[in-house]
């Protein structure tokens, strides 16, 4: 899923920049804040594919701003090559934005929804190619493109892999579960003989149960992989 965080304090641009691309993207989730410090919390539930920040957020200048969150998301190894998008209301900031945090767009207010959707579109096709993808045959020898980060889960299943991606399931053979861990990224961990999960999906973990709940389903942990799961999420 790609996901978005728009940082605007101004209640009505907020809800205007979230439905313009809503209606666009009807299939990206969508995340948003209104200061520095809600969005700072989101970035410990969700893993970001770009953001839309508004540069002056208060006119407290003691306050962190947009510009601030931009240089704390380029500190974080996940988000050095994410695309940011700045607006702001006057122009004095551009080149801190260009040279501190290298953001993808600059948007002066007021601007138009096409120069919005325009910017959007232009910081995904960044997205795009710059995102790692998987070629992989099918069980039926057609070649699907997958990108790690739509990944759910993998299942075995006899001498088949399931990929659970984006609400379908696709089934590969003639791949073991070794090969298959060497060519996913390292936000993918084995949690059981069965099962290997994406961390950025996980929502939490039942120690009573030993389960790990995804948004699509609750997965068993077995007791081999217990702990290094368990030390992944500092338990």
């Amino acid at each position: 899923m790609f996901s978005v965080l728009i940082l605007e304090d101004n209640l009505v641009q907020l809800n205007t920049i979230k439905q313009l691309i809503l209606y666009k993207y009807p299939k990206w989730e969508i995340y948003t804040a209104k200061s520095y410090t809600e969005a700072k919390k989101l970035l410990d539930i969700c893993k970001f594919n770009m953001f839309l920040l508004d540069i002056e957020l208060s006119k407290d200048v003691s306050e962190p701003d947009g510009l601030d969150f931009g240089r704390l998301v380029r500190k974080m190894s996940d988000y050095k090559h994410t695309p940011v998008l700045f607006f702001a209301g006057q122009t004095d900031k551009v080149l801190m934005a260009l040279q501190e945090v290298h953001c993808s767009s600059y948007l002066v207010k007021p601007y138009t929804p096409k120069q919005l959707t325009d910017a959007i579109d232009y910081a995904s096709d960044i997205v795009q190619e710059t995102e790692e993808v998987l070629l992989i045959k099918d069980s039926n020898g057609v070649y699907q493109r997958i990108v790690p980060m739509d990944i759910e889960y993998l299942e075995t299943s006899g001498k088949n892999i399931i990929i659970n991606v984006n609400a379908s399931a696709i089934t590969i053979a003639n791949y073991t579960v070794t090969k298959i861990l060497e060519m996913l990224p390292e936000y993918f961990t084995r949690c059981h003989k069965r099962y290997i999960i994406n961390r950025e999906k996980l929502l939490s973990y039942d120690k009573s149960t030993q389960m790990v709940r995804l948004k699509c389903c609750s997965i068993p942990v077995g007791r081999k992989y217990k702990d290094d799961l368990e030390k992944f999420l500092d338990l």
